[in-house]
């Protein structure tokens, strides 16, 4: 992630005022740091909540997984290390696809 005073925004010292929370930043920035962070400046300012543009299969998919929090500790455990190991499996099996395909 880029710190925010490295991001796209007009001023440097403009961003330490917020940084610093030593003062609020100036109002011309609250366009800019919407800009910045995709969101809109009544997001920014706390006026609405924060809307997270999902694809539906991502929706789904994190529904899903949102149940695991209801599940005892030891069976969150036994999902995540599943859910690590078919990635670490995966992970391992790119190469090789990816080799064969370039063939």
């Amino acid at each position: 992630m880029v710190p925010l005073s490295q991001a796209r925004t007009p001023s440097r010292a403009g961003i330490a005022y917020y940084e610093t929370e030593s003062q609020q930043p100036p109002g011309a920035l609250l366009v800019d740091f919407a800009q910045v962070f995709r969101v809109s400046s009544d997001e920014s300012l706390g006026l609405k909540p924060l809307t997270e543009k999902r694809s539906p299969r991502t929706a789904r998919l994190l529904k899903r997984l949102q149940k695991i929090e209801d599940f005892p500790t030891a069976d969150q455990r036994t999902v995540l290390k599943l859910l690590d190991a078919l990635h670490a499996a995966r992970q391992r099996t790119r190469p090789r696809q990816r080799a064969a395909a370039s063939r």
